[in-house]
């Protein structure tokens, strides 16, 4: 066995995964995202909770939404069982892949898990530069090399994404606990 613990954070207590549920526009498309580091899970679960907890109160309501931290484990073998895609850096690849999932909202691939960097809020505004042609053409390649510099490769997270049931079920709940 291989196995590695990975981190999910969010706003939504959940006993079930249901990839088909997950937001669209993400950067693998929709499905169940993890991250192999802490912090990164805490990190989205915070941001997440205080986006929601500021509508709420623009909406006249009080703060109520919760963040939670989840921790699951996986075996690396099963790996070999499904169909998947690693990114290992952010690549001209990477970024077309990227980019599809986040402008097309019921964008779907055939793979059951999608590994590689986070493309993540630090990066928004050079997404969304990216993808209004501040840089040229999105299929050029000196769009593609621009984008690639200013999202500092170096400095994205790595992230797990689950897209199938099948995928899911690999996933063996740990612990949850709220984050303060």
């Amino acid at each position: 066995m291989n196995v590695i613990t990975l981190y999910h954070g969010t706003i939504y207590d959940f006993d079930v995964i249901e990839p088909n549920r997950g937001k669209p526009f993400k950067d693998f498309g929709r499905g169940f995202y993890v991250s192999r580091t802490e912090s990164q899970a805490e990190r989205i679960a915070i941001r997440n909770r205080n986006f929601e907890n500021d509508l709420l109160i623009e909406a006249g309501g009080e703060p109520t939404a919760q963040a939670w931290f989840c921790t699951y484990e996986f075996d690396a073998d099963n790996l070999n069982q499904m169909n998947v895609k690693e990114f290992t850096e952010p690549s001209e690849e990477w970024v077309r892949f990227v980019v599809k999932n986040r402008s097309e909202r019921n964008r779907q691939h055939n793979y059951d898990i999608v590994m590689g960097p986070t493309a993540n809020d630090d990066t928004n505004v050079v997404v969304q530069a990216f993808l209004n042609r501040i840089y040229g053409d999105p299929n050029s390649e000196l769009a593609i090399r621009t984008f690639l510099q200013y999202i500092l490769p170096g400095r994205l997270p790595y992230q797990m994404f689950f897209g199938t049931s099948r995928a899911v079920s690999l996933l063996r709940f740990v612990k949850r606990r709220a984050i303060r």
